[in-house]
């Protein structure tokens, strides 16, 4: 009798498990999922919320996260959520407490905080997290009821790399260049004549030979204009000065024009009796006593002789300071030798023009060598970095320098080099990829759509910011 009541109870509590709703994968609610690769391992953590999950006496549901690829996969530590009876057989049996399975009694906790770090792999970057759900009921039987897939990982290097748009240079008509230098001839006292063996003469007038001798004798270039402008100083008479000034000039012409063999109409002389500017800049920079008040006898309105004279008597000391260790660098005569210089196409020639003279090159010519070289050498930063220091406030050469300056991860320099480069939706897009480099992604994202505005294709930036974006863990929806 006994045997046959044991037996009804079993039945009955059997039929009372296989009428119950046995928990679901849709029960589970999964929040807050997080994930981060930290040195050698994949930290990953959220949040179990079992308040939808039905209680059964005789049934235990276990939950494994599992870490997997098209074909890898790592099965994480399990959680189980046992009913009153099973969890009282999982006592008995001693496997409560065996590792990689934790036992929870069902129905009496809501939520639970998970946490898994396993041993990172390369195949884990594109990886999906899923959840298999089990129901154990009597007689050990099992029964998958879910893989469920929780999130999809995108933890790949993310670098933000597009083509710059570069501008090629407009050709010039004529390549006209320039070379000057500052000669300090030697004359004596009040005379206008020039003795080559005076003093100091010897080293400045090669100076200017070395000058001209170095444009004249290269065949590639054709000198078109050759000026000299003489200074004397301040001290004196302004009349005598003049005199002084323009005498010497004309000589110091002259003495070039017996050199070399120049058109009669090549060579032009300018002269300023009182270098006053030249002067200014001295006390500036200098610390004399009463320089405030030198200046603006200096700045002042009066004329020449009249600041010579006032300068004297009021500032005797200043003054003899001056005389001595100013007024000797005003007494100069600068030169100017104007040339043309002739073309190039072959980017072999080309490149021993730059290593040699790169002065002699146009914008053009230097973009033309540039196309030949790896974008990612050191030599193809060094010819863009060239043009934006040979044309400083050329906006086409700034803009390329700083495309070439992003490229090489010089961000401060290409900064700078924008500054320069103008509104042109070239510059905006190259703005737009140094704001992304540098992890600024709405910036970016304006300055791109300045540039898709003004005519530039955009979509190829538009679509790497976008995976800039995006995050590393994305929830997968089961609506």
């Amino acid at each position: 009798m006994m045997k046959r009541i044991f037996l009804m109870a079993a039945l009955s509590a059997a039929a009372a498990t296989m009428s119950a709703r046995m928990p679901q994968a849709s029960d589970v609610v999964i929040r807050d999922i997080k994930a981060a690769h930290t040195g050698s391992n994949l930290d990953l953590s959220f949040i179990l919320d079992f308040q939808k999950m039905p209680t059964v006496t005789n049934i235990e549901t276990r939950l494994t996260p599992v870490v997997k690829s098209a074909s890898d996969s790592v099965v994480l530590p399990s959680i189980t959520l046992a009913g009153r009876n099973r969890l009282i057989q999982a006592e008995r049996l001693g496997i409560i407490d065996n590792p990689g399975n934790t036992y929870y009694k069902s129905g009496k906790i809501a939520e639970l905080p998970y946490e898994a770090a396993p041993a990172w792999e390369p195949w884990m970057e594109n990886a999906t997290i899923d959840l298999i759900l089990e129901n154990v009921g009597c007689c050990q039987s099992r029964r998958t009821i879910a893989d469920r897939g929780l999130a999809r990982l995108d933890m790949g290097e993310r670098r933000f790399d597009v083509p710059m748009e570069y501008i090629t240079p407009v050709e010039e008509r004529v390549k006209m260049r320039n070379a000057k230098g500052e000669a300090y001839i030697d004359f004596v006292v009040n005379k206008t004549d020039i003795r080559p063996d005076y003093r100091n003469n010897p080293v400045e007038l090669a100076k200017i030979r070395a000058t001209i001798d170095s444009i004249k004798s290269d065949p590639d270039t054709k000198i078109t204009k050759l000026t000299i402008t003489g200074y004397a100083s301040p001290e004196g008479s302004y009349a005598n000065n003049e005199r002084l000034a323009k005498g010497r000039t004309e000589a110091l012409a002259e003495y070039v024009r017996r050199l070399f063999t120049f058109p009669k109409d090549l060579m032009k002389t300018s002269w300023v009796a009182e270098d006053w500017a030249g002067l200014r800049t001295r006390v500036e920079n200098s610390n004399l006593p009463h320089k405030k008040e030198i200046l603006e006898i200096i700045d002042s309105n009066l004329a020449p002789d009249a600041k010579d004279q006032k300068l004297r008597t009021s500032f005797p000391s200043d003054y003899q300071y001056m005389l001595t260790n100013f007024y000797p660098a005003l007494r100069h005569s600068d030169y100017t030798v104007e040339y043309e210089v002739r073309k190039y196409t072959d980017p072999a020639e080309i490149a021993k023009v730059f290593r040699k003279n790169p002065n002699k090159l146009s914008l053009r010519e230097l973009f033309i060598y540039a196309e030949t070289l790896n974008p990612s050498s050191q030599e193809y930063a060094d010819v863009f970095e060239t043009a934006a220091r040979m044309y400083p406030k050329d906006q086409t050469a700034n803009l390329n320098a700083a495309n070439s300056a992003i490229m090489h991860g010089e961000f401060k320099a290409a900064e700078v080099y924008l500054g320069k480069a103008g509104d042109t939706p070239q510059a905006n897009y190259a703005r737009g990829v140094l704001a992304a480099k540098e992890g600024d992604y709405a910036k970016a994202a304006g300055f791109f759509a300045k540039a898709k505005a003004g005519g530039i294709n955009t979509s190829t930036a538009e679509a790497a910011l976008k995976r800039m974006t995006e995050p590393e863990v994305v929830i997968l929806s089961h609506d």
